[in-house]
Order: structure tokens, then C-alpha cells, then sequence
């Protein structure tokens, strides 16, 4: 007022604006300097002159954003904006760059705070810059700026939405680039993609839909079928978890993780039971990559479309029209199987200490040899059925328990462990685990036990984890030992081996040539062969094993001269045709 500055009014709306300037100003642009032409007059003052002015100070234009839950309603003028305004107060969640710390996010606490008595977001989430793959931040001197839509179209919006989601703590800067989005693509997404063609490929070779099954049931299937359902459970649950916690990295982990197993473990170790068209297999796999899609929905929204148009929408008509209106997938805590997850993950490292045993000994990966040696807790209590799949992995024909004279053994004390419980003394502890015999250790440890070794006197009880072992391996061995677990080949290539090596040398060749020729997957085929001495010998030992393995229906040994389709390997002495089976 300009008879006395005391007297304020705050007015709320346009309309009441020109309600006490007495002219229509809905058209009025409530800015500088627009709304400094509008007076009003003073109804607090006994002056009738008095006149009203807007006062000279400018609000932050940050107030605008700060308000934006209620204003975005019209709370509460507008009708239906108070119901509107409760169901949608407080955000669950809201994002934005560090540099909105002092801009949005601050001023989104203070004015609610100030109106409503309490933040306007349960959970924020600020976001770290993006720059160039080489840590500098991107501009048009350096020539470092990526577009987003280019990206996009090399790479796929996906891999995009992947690595911002899934790439690192989301808070940290984010080093951006053709390399890490290819990683995503390489690594993730076509990996899942190529799972899905793998399960079209084979289901319309064998007649199987997802309509008509058959479904055997889960009970009867094999443990490794068990298994993945079992993980793919397991996945809904701690994925869900994630998700609620807005711990968008952890999903990215968890899911990666699943895709790399389902596709370079299960689907890689039952690849026969998909060529013989195992109905148990196709379900599994339909029904772990069904969960799969849906959990990979909110990241990849796009592939996982393309993957539940051609994979899951056969399933029937019960089926939503697209992954993105389908209901959240549920656990069945009853396929999650804890024991059979424990021995899959034994399987799984004993798999890596024998190709890190293969590795070292520089014996090809397809010469089969007699044994192994395994020595690791719940070893002995494992399947058969889980047993064979380490078989096969590591290409031995059959185990048996770890012997002690077929290594050298030493043992020292871990010191960052022990260090934990024994502080200063440490040194002692471990200068008693020295002294203890290894081969005691060792045989204690492995059984999930504990050693018990004299100090000072006293007895004290180590772990596993505490005490580190080396195995050294004798002429004729290759050993690899990891965390108390060993495994032990033996190298000794006897002719019946060599032999079978050499079958599954051919083996190689023959599907090598399938593929050049343009062959499918589950082209059946004829070969006709020829070889001499040794490799002869193998092929006529072998013969049913390697036609099983190139899908051949008639496997012939003939005489070949060199010309159009034959070929030839002159290291084995072998010439072959592949031709392609008339239907």
C-alpha cells in the first residue's frame, strides 16, 4: 500500500485479481513486467486513495518447480484436485542430476515442508553427469559429444536404457561410449535375444508349442531343468526386491547374471536334449525366459517386446497382448530347491578347477581322459545325474575321490583372515597351522570341519577360511585347487583316448563344414569319409557318436577323390563329403 506498507494482500488467482483491480484480467501475463501496470485499492486504509502496488521483490523462479505437486493439480481451487493431490502426495520416488541438489530437490522440500508439514518425495535419487568415455566432459571443442538419437540407432535404445539403469552407482559420473554400449549389446542383450531364437529354432523343429505342450511335470524333470527354475524363482524374488529398493544397478547385476547362466549353462549343457526335442527342456526354458521377459520389461521395454510377441504370445489366449500389460510375475517358493542351488554352484567350481587343470596342462579341451580326481566337501553326496554333467564339461570318463600321494601338499595360515580373530597374535597361529600335517588339514577342511592346532600350548580351532593350501602336482597330473576345493586329471592318453580325441577331432571338422555350407542347425545329413591308420580306427570305434553329434543319417566310409564338395585334412589323413539329406 502506498499510504502504508504494512497493509499486504496475497491474491491467489487471476480472477480474484480482477475481482479487486474491477477489470477483467484472465488474459493478464502474471509476470514483470505485465502485472506492474495492475493496481488495486486499499480496503485496509481509511485513505480512499490509496493505492496497492506489487511489491518490489521477485520470487526464485525455483519456487515454480518447488510447487509442482499441488500446482500440477490446481490444488485446491480447481474441482477433483484435492483427491487428486492425496492419491498422488507423497512421490515415491523422483530423479534429477546433481546440479538440481540446491535447485529442484531442495526447493521441493522447503516449500512442502513449509505447506504441508513434510517432504514431497519418500526417495531421490540424484544422478552423476554424463561424459566422454574418457572421463572429460563433452563439448563441441573437443569434438567429444555424442548425439542420443545416433547412439540409439547403432546401438538400440535398449542398450541405452541398460547402461543408464544397470552400468554403475547411478550417483557417479557415467563414462559413456560405443565400446560400453556394444559390451551391453555383446554381453547382454543379444546373449537373451539369441536365447529366444534358440527356443523358436528348436520348438518348431520338434513340433512343440507352448499352446500344446507337452508339459511334463517339474517333479520328473531332470535336475539341471530343476534347477533353473529353481533360479529363475529365485530371481523374481531378490529382483522384486530391488526394484521396490529403486537399486537399479542390482537389477542389472541380478539379471545379467541370469541370462548368462540360462544361455552358457543350461541351454549349452542340454543342447543334445533341444537337438532331440526333449519336451522337458523346451518348457523349461519357455518358462524361464517368460519370467525373465517380464523382469527385463521396465529396463529393455523394447526386446523384451519383440521376445513376447514370438515366444510367450503362443502360449494361448490367456496371454496379454503385450509384455507391458502383463501382471508382475509372482515366487513359487515351492520350485526354489536351496540344496539343489548349493550342489549346482559345487558342480560349477569343480567345472572351473578342471578346465583351469585342462588350461595348465596344455591337453586339448576334446581329448577325453580316463579320470579325475575330485576333493571338495559334498562332493560324495552329489546326484549321478550332476556328476555326469562335470563328466561331460571336463570330457573324463569317471571320478574318483582325491588321493593323497598324487600331490605334494603345503599349508600356511591366511593371514588377513586369522589376523581378524587373533590380532598380534596371528604370527603364532599361523606358524602352528605350518607345523600341522597338510594332509591332515587338508582331509579336516575339505569335510567342512575344523583343525584343531596348538598354540602356546593351547588348542586352537581354524576354518577353511583360514588356512591356505597348495597342492602340488606329480609327473602325470594336472591339478587346480581353489578356496580347500581341488581337482586332479589324469594325463596318461592311453590309445582307446586317443582314439576317442581323435573322433571328436572329426566331430569338429564335419560341424565346421556344415556351417560353411550354409547348413541349419537341424539339417540331418549324409557323410561319406575317408582316412586310414588310427583316425580309420576311430571313426569305425566311433561312428555312432559322431553321427549323433553331426545329425548324420547315413555315415559311409568310401573312397573320395578330390573335387567339388569333398575336404580335405591332411594333419589326420581324412577327406569328407557333407551333403545336405533329401527329404
Amino acid at each position: 500500500c502506498t499510504a502504508d506498507p504494512t497493509h499486504l494482500v496475497c491474491v491467489e488467482s487471476l480472477a480474484e485479481l480482477g475481482d479487486l483491480a474491477g477489470q477483467d484480467l484472465s488474459a493478464l501475463d502474471p509476470h514483470r513486467p505485465y502485472v506492474d501496470d495492475v493496481t488495486l485499492p486499499c480496503t485496509a486504509c481509511d485513505d480512499p486513495g490509496a493505492t496497492m502496488r506489487r511489491v518490489p521483490e521477485v520470487i526464485d523462479a525455483w519456487y515454480d518447480s518447488g510447487s509442482m505437486p499441488f500446482a500440477q493439480w490446481g490444488y485446491p481451487t480447481v474441482p477433483g484436485s484435492e483427491e487428486k493431490f492425496s492419491a498422488a502426495f507423497p512421490a515415491q520416488f523422483i530423479c534429477e542430476a546433481i546440479d538440481q541438489t540446491r535447485g529442484w530437490f531442495y526447493t521441493l522440500m522447503a516449500v512442502n515442508a513449509i505447506v504441508h508439514g513434510r517432504s514431497s518425495y519418500e526417495n531421490v535419487l540424484c544422478l552423476g553427469h554424463i561424459v566422454a568415455e574418457d572421463g572429460r566432459k563433452m563439448s563441441k571443442h573437443l569434438g567429444n559429444v555424442l548425439q542420443p538419437m545416433p547412439l540409439m540407432d547403432e546401438h538400440g535404445a535398449d542398450a541405452l536404457r541398460w547402461f543408464m539403469a544397470a552400468s554403475g552407482s547411478p550417483w557417479q559420473p557415467r563414462r559413456i561410449g560405443h565400446g560400453v554400449l556394444q559390451e551391453v549389446v555383446r554381453k547382454t542383450l543379444l546373449t537373451y535375444w539369441n536365447t529366444g531364437s534358440f527356443l523358436t529354432l528348436y520348438a518348431g523343429a520338434n513340433d512343440w508349442s507352448p499352446a500344446t505342450g507337452p508339459w511334463p511335470d517339474v517333479a520328473q524333470r531332470t535336475g539341471l531343468d530343476r534347477w533353473a527354475l529353481s533360479e529363475a524363482h529365485r530371481l523374481v524374488r531378490e529382483v522384486t526386491e530391488a526394484y521396490e529398493a529403486f537399486d537399479s544397478q542390482r537389477v542389472g547385476r541380478l539379471l545379467s547374471a541370469y541370462v548368462d547362466d540360462l544361455s552358457n549353462w543350461y541351454v549349452r549343457r542340454s543342447r543334445r536334449r533341444f537337438w532331440d526335442g526333449d519336451p522337458a527342456a523346451l518348457a523349461t526354458l519357455h518358462e524361464c525366459l517368460y519370467l525373465l521377459t517380464l523382469l527385463m520389461a521396465p529396463v529393455v521395454p523394447f526386446v523384451t517386446e519383440r521376445i513376447w510377441q514370438d515366444v510367450v504370445r503362443p502360449w494361448g489366449p490367456q496371454v496379454p497382448e503385450s509384455v507391458h500389460l502383463a501382471p508382475w510375475p509372482t515366487v513359487d517358493g515351492s520350485l526354489v530347491d536351496e540344496e539343489l542351488a548349493r550342489q549346482m554352484a559345487l558342480v560349477r567350481r569343480v567345472v572351473e578347477l578342471g578346465r583351469s587343470a585342462r588350461a595348465g596342462s596344455k591337453v586339448r579341451n576334446r581329448q577325453p581322459l580316463g579320470r579325475a580326481l575330485v576333493g571338495a566337501a559334498g562332493w560324495a553326496e552329489l546326484p549321478d545325474e550332476l556328476r555326469r554333467q562335470v563328466a561331460d564339461e571336463l570330457n573324463v570318463h569317471g571320478f574318483e575321490e582325491l588321493a593323497g600321494e598324487l600331490v605334494d601338499r603345503s599349508a600356511k595360515g591366511n593371514f588377513r583372515a586369522l589376523g581378524k580373530r587373533f590380532g598380534k597374535d596371528t604370527a603364532k597361529v599361523a606358524a602352528a597351522v605350518a607345523a600341522h600335517p597338510a594332509d591332515d588339514l587338508a582331509a579336516t577342511l575339505r569335510r567342512g570341519g575344523t583343525v584343531t592346532v596348538l598354540v602356546d600350548g593351547s588348542g586352537i580351532e581354524v576354518g577353511a577360511d583360514e588356512v591356505l593350501i597348495t597342492e602340488t602336482p606329480r609327473e602325470g597330473w594336472a591339478v587346480a585347487t581353489e578356496a580347500g576345493e581341488t581337482v586332479a586329471l589324469d594325463l596318461t592318453v592311453t590309445p582307446v583316448l586317443r582314439r576317442a580325441g581323435l573322433a571328436r577331432e572329426v566331430v569338429r571338422l564335419v560341424q565346421e563344414a556344415r556351417k560353411a555350407t550354409g547348413l541349419q542347425v537341424t539339417d540331418r545329413v549324409d557323410l561319406r569319409w575317408q582316412a586310414a591308420g588310427e583316425v580309420a580306427e576311430a571313426l569305425r570305434e566311433h561312428a555312432e557318436l559322431v553321427a549323433a553329434e553331426v545329425l548324420a543319417t547315413t555315415f559311409v566310409e568310401a573312397a573320395l577323390d578330390a573335387g567339388e564338395g569333398v575336404r580335405e585334412d591332411r594333419e589326420l589323413g581324412l577327406r569328407f563329403r557333407v551333403t545336405r539329406t533329401a527329404q
